[in-house]
């Protein structure tokens, strides 16, 4: 039979209902099993008032149990009859499944009987490992205790115990030698080992990795897993504008407009997304791409990364960085394109700010124009900062500034500074717009999250120091960037190079496009320098192959 028995107990008059405990255990006495168990009040409680259920193996107080997880899984118990002159003489060492299959195969025996016995609605099984054990049996101050204080006869017991010990009085004046490195019979631990449930760690290799051999027949290591390239065009600032996407994307948007696409097909679907985001570009030619999957429909949300580069590049650096900007759009060289400039905060404890569900939709600032021309497009208010309520992104849009005292401070620094507001060339920092005003923006900004996330009021007198002070004739823009204002803001890193969790996803997917020309530059520059030097291309032949697990023979 199977060596996993288990012991049944009824809790109500009704049959038809039991508790069953799996118990990973030979039972051959059933009494002895269930004082294992702490007995049948113990189990009783569990079931009725679900009290843990713990096994303990012997017989020792500081003995670490192993805890039951229990189950309300509905199965039920049957009870089978199989005729003896059917069953073979192992009949014991053989499942009850094939004992089935044998008597049913048996024509010259009677059929086995299969009748329910009830249904059994809890199951307790032991799954958890048992923790490490001390054995207290010649542990003599463990067994005197046990003696006189959990397992007394009278109160004398106790207090002789107590007097033993002068009373518990300077227990701390142990004597030198106490503290050599002898058993010092102390009490074990209540638990020895953190870990409840075994792992197996299998030690195998990475199942999305195959060995190849390449042309010098050495062993390479490769990734088997399929990562379809984005084909995003990612540039620096000052980088020449793309007019259009690269060959690879105009290949596959020609197959996808000539094919009969079935409709509801990730084809489909990706076409349907692209659609929508080239009504979109029209409508704004620059956009932040959380905006965006805001606006899609949920069944587009997930082709948006793969949409992108049909119609869009991205900027990875400058004044425009996060954002994804309509080919052809050239910022570098046209001014009226400085309302799309984004502000980065890397805003500590913003990230663990419950959002709202539903939040209420608005139409961004820089879409008001569209909204008049009857293009209506809205976005989730937590994607913009109104100075108000704690936005869910750290990236914004100079245009989509919707905080009262920015929006004040735009309309006053264009009208006191005529043309002045704007540079004549656009700057790595600023953009097109002045280093004054763009200061007392990141300030205000960075000092109002800042308040926001502490959830304090805003003090008007430092708001006030920010709009009074010349921040024009400072000298490093890193230092403002990156030091602490006059707002006294300890609780806010500033804005940098760095990107948020969804823009580091993106990069990462994107760049994989960059890999494969590189493994394919690598065989070439090592051809040319062993024809140069063969011990440098040696060296560095293995030293490639060790640092990124190319070769397993020189590992």
């Amino acid at each position: 039979m199977d060596p996993t028995s288990q012991v049944a107990e009824k809790h109500s008059l009704d049959i038809r209902h039991m508790s069953a405990i799996d118990l990973p255990l030979n039972v051959q006495n059933t009494d002895r099993a269930i004082n294992m168990l702490g007995g049948v009040p113990s189990i009783r409680n569990s079931i009725r008032e679900n009290q843990p259920l713990e096994l303990r193996l012997r017989k020792d107080p500081f003995h670490h149990p192993v805890q039951a997880s229990s189950s309300n899984a509905e199965k039920i118990l049957l009870k089978i009859r199989i005729p003896k002159r059917s069953l073979p003489p192992n009949a014991d060492q053989i499942p009850i499944r094939e004992l089935l299959k044998i008597n049913n195969e048996d024509k010259s025996t009677p059929k086995a009987i299969i009748q329910p016995i009830s249904i059994i609605d809890k199951t307790y099984s032991f799954k958890a490992i048992s923790d490490f054990q001390v054995s207290t049996k010649n542990n003599q101050f463990v067994q005197q205790y046990n003696k006189a204080v959990l397992n007394y006869q009278s109160v004398d017991d106790v207090k002789n115990y107590v007097d033993e010990n002068g009373g518990w009085y300077n227990s701390v004046d142990f004597p030198r030698d106490y503290f050599e490195n002898i058993d010092h019979q102390m009490i074990p631990p209540p638990i020895l080992s953190p870990i409840r449930f075994p792992f197996d760690y299998k030690y195998q290799k990475n199942p999305a990795t195959v060995a190849v051999k390449n042309d010098r027949g050495e062993l390479k290591m490769i990734s088997s897993k399929h990562q379809q390239k984005l084909y995003t065009i990612l540039i620096d600032f000052n980088s020449p504008c793309p007019k259009g996407p690269l060959d690879q994307i105009k290949k596959n948007w020609a197959r996808l407009q000539k094919e009969n696409i079935p409709v509801n097909s990730s084809d489909f679907l990706l076409v349907r997304c692209i659609n929508q985001l080239k009504d979109l570009f029209e409508i704004k030619p620059i956009w932040n791409r959380k905006q965006l999957q805001d606006i899609l429909p949920e069944e587009l949300k997930k082709y948006l990364k793969h949409a992108l580069p049909y119609v869009s590049f991205f900027y990875k650096s400058g004044p425009w960085r996060f954002c994804n900007i309509k080919y052809g759009i050239d910022v570098m060289h046209e001014p009226s394109y400085w309302p799309y400039q984004t502000e980065y905060f890397r805003v500590a404890g913003l990230k663990s700010v419950p959002v709202k569900v539903g939040p209420r939709k608005i139409t961004p600032p820089t879409l008001i124009e569209a909204e008049d021309e009857g293009r209506k497009v809205e976005v989730a208010e937590n994607l913009l900062f109104n100075g108000v309520t704690l936005p869910s992104v750290t990236t914004f849009q100079i245009g989509d500034i919707m905080d009262s005292d920015i929006m004040n401070i735009i309309e006053e620094h264009k009208d006191y500074m005529g043309d002045e507001f704007l540079r004549e060339t656009c700057d790595s920092q600023d953009g097109w717009v002045n280093k004054q005003t763009m200061e007392v923006i990141r300030r205000i900004m960075r000092y109002k999250l800042s308040e926001l996330i502490k959830d304090k009021p805003f003090d008007e007198k430092k708001i006030l120091k920010i709009l009074t002070t010349d921040y024009s004739a400072e000298k490093g823009q890193d230092d403002d960037v990156n030091g602490p204002d006059e707002a006294g803001d300890e609780d806010l890193d500033d804005e940098d190079d760095g990107e948020d969790e969804d823009e580091e996803e993106s990069d990462a997917d994107d760049t994989q496009q960059h890999e494969t020309s590189i493994d394919e530059n690598e065989q070439e520059i090592l051809g040319k320098l062993k024809q140069l030097d063969t011990d440098t291309y040696d060296t560095l032949n293995k030293l490639v192959g060790f640092v990124k697990q190319d070769s397993i023979t020189d590992v």
